[in-house]
């Protein structure tokens, strides 16, 4: 089994205790700053990292742990009044299938600041990252249930609503459509269950179960192409993943699937002919 393989059989295995945690990597640029702002600037990221290791981001129900790398990007930092107001960019990611780039987050931060979770006033500098951190545990939910982030992706809802009527509506035109464009996408959350149903199947050693789930994922992905083209999620899904094709060829000892796999990514030709070539 291939290292990503390992990583994403250890993501996607659920056990019933405590909670999701997530597990963050926090790392900010300031290279663009003057170096007067470093101190506050060291302080933000031990505080963001500290923030995300303290709140749940999860109904509960699971407890196992997912990266969360949060890059940031500092573009600049205007004096208002006692606070400074940052202007980032910045990328969060499971460190997998999951990339989301946020080109207008802007915040409110001075040293020695809290930092806490809102359940009322929108707060531009945590509620971004629950926001991107909902996005993340409800796509690995529904990996492990038929459209299970339901629950978690109205949390992120919950923050679009308060932003709405916000002084800090930059950014939020972007933020929205990515959020429609993937809970929104059944064939895409479905395909992700599926994908998971085939490597379990693989395991429990239900190779017959494993095929047709496996290939009711590609068929959702197939059909997503075909209605809509490619859009970036579904993307990110094709390129994290079209190499699982080797480990399916090599554990069921069928090639019937591949060619759903040469139709969703038809670049990776060389690579689906060296599996061919290698197993048969």
């Amino acid at each position: 089994m291939t290292i990503n393989k390992i990583i994403m059989f250890i993501l996607l295995v659920p056990f019933f205790l405590s909670g999701q945690i997530l597990i963050p990597n926090v790392s900010i640029d300031s290279e663009r700053i003057e170096s007067s702002y470093l101190p506050e600037i060291e302080e933000l990221e031990q505080k963001i990292t500290q923030y995300i290791q303290t709140e749940s981001f999860s109904d509960e129900t699971y407890d196992f742990q997912i990266p969360y790398r949060i890059s940031i990007f500092v573009r600049s930092i205007d004096e208002s009044g006692t606070d400074r107001v940052y202007t980032c960019e910045a990328f969060f990611t499971n460190d997998y299938d999951q990339r989301y780039y946020d080109s207008q987050w802007k915040f409110e931060y001075s040293s020695g600041s809290s930092l806490y979770r809102s359940t009322g006033i929108f707060n531009p500098l945590t509620d971004i990252i629950d926001y991107y951190g909902y996005l993340i545990v409800g796509t690995e939910l529904d990996a492990i249930e038929l459209l299970g982030g339901n629950a978690i992706f109205e949390k992120a809802n919950q923050i679009i609503q308060r932003s709405q009527s916000s002084r800090w509506s930059s950014g939020w035109r972007s933020r929205i459509a990515d959020f429609e464009a993937i809970t929104r996408n059944y064939r895409l959350r479905k395909a992700r269950f599926f994908l998971s149903e085939a490597f379990w199947a693989v395991e429990d050693q239900k190779k017959d179960l494993a095929l047709s789930k496996l290939k009711e994922s590609l068929l959702l992905i197939q059909e997503i192409i075909r209605i809509r083209n490619k859009d970036k999620f579904t993307n990110d899904f094709i390129e994290s993943h079209y190499k699982d094709a080797e480990y399916f060829v090599s554990a069921l000892k069928d090639t019937s699937f591949l060619p759903l796999y040469r139709d969703i990514a038809p670049n990776e030709k060389k690579y689906f002919d060296s599996i061919v070539e290698k197993y048969y």
